[in-house]
């Protein structure tokens, strides 16, 4: 309990302070005042739960500093003290509604008597106030609790209205209702702001609605007709574009998607099971977007983007050209086909980016270029796309890489072996599957001396060439050995090797592995 104490006679100050029990009355914290106006700057940073003033002072006298307090802190309790008992001040005790109001010479008992009274007061104004949030609280978490039970099911209809009126909610329950659901891509952290959000956002709502959090990123609302009224389509999209606007104001990034109008609120599963799938079409679209469900059905679902074998192919042999502008087109043309096909698992279309991105680190790493650090990940690349929320976030991180690709591919150029590297590296390209494939091979094609082609070819990749046909050999003998129909003597012919063996001893030397054994890991 704090206590503000403001009296301009020294000797009348000091004496109160020494006389009253202020701890015993459960007064913790006690500042004084000289006057009106230097309590009016303590009570600023101090606050008071009660004041106890002399009417008369220099500067700003009780009264008008009683009436300054009030204006400022309505629930501050005042105790006037005053040798001087005249009408006038009565009056303006009684018109600020003073707690008490005491005669000098000051009776300490009197005295003591007077801060009780406004001390229970304070206590009992704290306790109605701590009562009302409470029963506040409770009844915001039954109304969630209703909200999350509506989408889970199995639940007594009758037990989860008593508890709906019990939180002072009133809807029709046999009446039409819709689910939106909405996607936060920041953490759940603000939940109670987004609670006031979302009650700005519906102030103007003329239809009950409810809230809850689904998870740290997910937020249900449902909406509830009126009376026996139905609910027109029209209207919840009204809504949903109002909590759009209201979340744009906080969030970066978001997503709403509505559900179907079903036909009762007991049946809001439904509603909100189709909103989900038409959530998932917001990754096809633009942060902040809203999927809205017309009623009318969608064949959006039955659209499968399907993937090309010959796409990572072309991008390969884009790469291994230096074509990097045909390479960006690719990807750009396949982001831009697969926002046509919103039925497509989001995990299929992350997992074709992330070949891609295995294409450009495998291209980077035979020329001794680094594109991820992998002194804390194992798979950084696999969890940059894996943080991807949008298409058009995994189509920009994939052209950030090869972006970043191709400039350090100029960097190397600009030091004047580039060009010649970049030759030999596309000649085993496109010979590695040559059993006979020599160092004396690539010599001749580049029409330059051994020595000096090995040389070269050292500098910029770090590698000799026989150990980078062997290490290009193995990554394409990976890549058939998890085609379980090709046999692992067709797979040492393909990638340059005759005898089966010998392949195996150099498979297993590179991977640790058998080519069976790396099989049977790559099917399990």
């Amino acid at each position: 309990m704090k206590l503000l104490f403001a009296e301009d006679e020294k000797f009348t100050r000091e004496g109160v302070l020494k006389s009253v029990s202020w701890e015993r009355l459960g007064i913790t914290e006690l500042h004084e005042a000289v006057d009106g106006l230097d309590a009016v700057a303590i009570a600023e940073q101090f606050k008071p739960d009660i004041v106890l003033t002399d009417i008369r002072m220099p500067r700003m006298d009780g009264i008008e500093l009683a009436f300054h307090l009030r204006r400022k802190y309505p629930q501050c309790k005042i105790v006037f003290m005053s040798g001087y008992a005249d009408k006038e001040y009565l009056k303006a005790a009684i018109t600020l509604k003073a707690v008490s109001y005491v005669e000098k010479p000051i009776d300490v008992e009197e005295l003591e008597d007077a801060l009780r009274g406004a001390i229970d007061i304070v206590l009992e104004e704290q306790r109605h106030v701590a009562n009302d949030t409470v029963a506040k609280e409770n009844k915001s978490y039954m109304k969630q609790e209703a909200a999350l039970q509506l989408i889970r099911g199995g639940y007594d209809e009758d037990m989860l209205h008593s508890r709906l009126l019990a939180a002072d909610f009133t809807a029709v329950m046999q009446a039409p209702a819709a689910t939106a659901v909405i996607k936060l891509i920041s953490s759940g952290s603000r939940k109670e702001s987004l609670g006031h959000l979302i009650d700005e956002a519906l102030s103007g709502c003329e239809l009950p609605y409810l809230y809850a959090w689904k998870d740290d990123h997910h937020v249900i609302v449902h909406f509830f007709s009126q009376q026996n009224d139905s609910i027109a389509i029209s209207h919840v999209q009204h809504l949903c574009y109002e909590l759009s606007t209201a979340l744009k104001r906080e969030y970066d990034l978001f997503s709403i998607a509505a559900g179907k109008i079903v036909p009762s609120a007991y049946k809001l599963q439904e509603s909100y099971t189709s909103a989900v799938l038409r959530l998932q079409e917001s990754f096809f679209h633009k942060p902040c977007s809203l999927i809205l469900h017309d009623n009318t059905g969608s064949d959006a679902h039955s659209l499968h983007y399907v993937t090309q074998p010959e796409q990572l192919v072309r991008f390969s042999e884009a790469l291994s050209e230096e074509h990097f502008a045909d390479a960006d087109q690719q990807l750009a043309t396949i982001t831009a086909d697969i926002r046509l096909h919103p039925g497509t698992l989001i995990v299929s279309v992350k997992e074709l980016y992330y070949r891609f991105i295995l294409e450009l680190d495998k291209f980077a790493h035979g020329r001794n270029i680094t594109l991820f650090d992998t002194s804390e990940e194992n798979d950084v690349a696999w969890k940059l796309i894996l943080e991807c929320h949008y298409l058009d976030d995994i189509h920009r991180v994939t052209a950030m890489k090869l972006d970043e690709l191709k400039k350090a591919i100029q960097e190397r150029s600009n030091g004047g072996m580039s060009s010649t590297s970049s030759r030999i590296v596309r000649f085993i390209h496109l010979h590695y599957a040559d059993d006979d494939l020599s160092v004396q091979d690539v010599s001749d094609h580049m029409q330059m001396t051994a020595s000096h082609l090995i040389s070269i070819f050292k500098d910029a990749t770090g590698k000799t060439i026989k150990q980078y046909v062997t290490e290009y050999r193995m990554e394409k003998a990976k890549e058939l050995l998890r085609n379980n129909r090709l046999k692992v003597l067709d797979v040492a012919s393909q990638v340059g090797y005759k005898d089966g063996e010998h392949f195996a001893k150099i498979f297993r030397k590179s991977t640790g592995m058998t080519p069976s054994e790396y099989r049977e890991r790559c099917q399990s």
